[in-house]
């Protein structure tokens, strides 16, 4: 199996290669069947990320075959509304949160991102929130706010990092499974 980067087809089935900074190879099939292959840059070459695919070509071609027969999930733009009652959640959640974890100056800002429920940039000590938690409930929200104000403290997602999550929002794990698994 021979691959470049962009588009391929592979037994007929369109193949994305991405190169993109990761820690290793990645195969997704996404919903209506896109297969995209995700290649460190730095770790593998073009030739490894090939033997790696077809090692797992059985399992594409069953996940392919599924994810044909199952309808695309609608993505639903959340309404001013929505956004208008997330920033004011937000807004207070966030302050409460920063006052009781000792962190001040810690900016704040909402805007759409496709995979993430937010990013923390502790050098820059701003948080992003993602637009598509508008809708969520408040216990969700919030863990999310404290899951990214807890790496103001721990960079990664480490021991450090769930000790320091469940001293100070027991329970967590909960949400965040409500929130990674409700039907959106």
């Amino acid at each position: 199996m021979k691959l470049s980067n962009g588009q391929n087809i592979v037994d007929g089935i369109p193949v994305t290669v991405v190169r993109r900074r990761a820690k290793r190879i990645i195969i997704r099939v996404k919903p209506g069947g896109e297969v995209v292959l995700t290649i460190p840059h730095r770790r593998a070459t073009l030739a490894e990320g090939a033997a790696f695919l077809a090692s797992k070509w059985e399992w594409v071609l069953r996940t392919h075959e599924r994810s044909l027969a199952l309808p695309a999930p609608a993505v639903r733009e959340p309404t001013s509304e929505e956004v208008a009652v997330l920033v004011s959640t937000i807004r207070e959640l966030h302050s409460l949160w920063c006052a009781r974890l000792g962190e001040a100056d810690v900016e704040w800002k909402l805007r759409r991102m496709k995979s993430r429920w937010g990013v923390c940039n502790y050098v820059k000590r701003r948080v992003t929130y993602a637009q598509m938690l508008a809708g969520k409930s408040r216990d969700e929200i919030e863990y999310v706010v404290v899951h990214e104000l807890t790496h103001l403290k721990a960079h990664g997602h480490g021991p450090k990092f769930q000790s320091l999550m469940d001293a100070w929002l027991p329970g967590w794990r909960i949400r965040r499974k409500r929130l990674n698994h409700r039907e959106q």
